[in-house]
């Protein structure tokens, strides 16, 4: 299971739908000499998914990527939930599903921050994830 948080109001805006912030983006992205990466190997010479994973883990759509954020832990799920809003949803994924609805997650092997436990997926068609994926949405407050 795979669990995404995110603000109430997102949630609302985008009628209970998990989409990328490039809609239908890049699924390869090149790094670029901007700045923003550093040569610590993270990056590969050419368009690839890796490097979309890597650039949305420095900045969400960096690049153009069309990534989503989700994750192993509730906790962390929880946390990103209530981030900047007193509400917020977690939509509960089953990763199970993945294949038969032409979703890709890549796990990242160093990551950023390990205790987030990131797994970035994608759309086949750097969409919107398929709802049927999605088994459970979970209603959160601060307290």
């Amino acid at each position: 299971m795979l669990y995404r948080g995110e603000c109430r109001a997102v949630h609302d805006s985008n009628n209970g739908k998990i989409f990328p912030k490039n809609l239908n983006g890049e699924k390869e992205v090149v790094e670029r000499m901007d700045g923003q990466f550093s040569l610590d190997g993270r990056f590969t010479l050419g368009p690839t998914e890796a490097n979309r994973v890597a650039a949305h883990q420095i900045e969400t759509g960096l690049y153009g990527g069309c990534s989503v954020s989700t994750t192993r832990s509730h906790d962390e799920a929880k946390r990103f939930a209530l981030y900047a809003d007193n509400q917020g949803v977690i939509y509960w994924i089953d990763d199970s599903e993945f294949e038969s609805h032409g979703v890709l997650a890549i796990e990242p092997e160093n990551p950023d921050i390990a205790k987030e436990q990131e797994v970035t997926i994608r759309a086949a068609d750097g969409g919107e994830i398929p709802a049927a994926l999605v088994v459970h949405v979970e209603f959160v407050e601060r307290s």
